[in-house]
């Protein structure tokens, strides 16, 4: 079996989900995300909110509990790991990754 990976950042919005993560560079990428997908990407903005009421998770490259990720993510309820050095580069595409916005760690099942 292949040992899984673990990335670490700042927790941002508590719980834990697992789901297919979805690089998301920019606004290009935005109709790629599907329901119950983890959102991966550089940071967000106003104008990626809408992302965040399909996204199961979120993990972002920067900010912290105070980002518009972590702020939207806790509207919404789904957990949040923030500052994750090249999360998306470390993470592929379709991987399966478990989120867990309580301790900070993003672990890719089958990385």
């Amino acid at each position: 079996s292949v040992p899984a990976a673990t990335l670490t950042g700042t927790p941002g919005s508590h719980g834990t989900v697992t789901g297919t993560a979805r690089i998301v560079r920019g606004p290009g990428d935005f109709g790629r995300v599907r329901p119950g997908d983890i959102l991966v990407c550089p940071f967000t903005d106003p104008a990626w909110t809408p992302l965040l009421r399909v996204a199961a998770g979120v993990v972002t490259e920067t900010g912290g509990v105070l980002s518009h990720a972590a702020i939207v993510a806790r509207e919404h309820a789904i957990p949040a790991v923030l500052g994750v050095p090249n999360a998306t580069g470390r993470l592929r595409d379709d991987a399966v990754v478990t989120v867990d916005g309580t301790t900070g760690t993003v672990t890719a099942v089958n990385a």
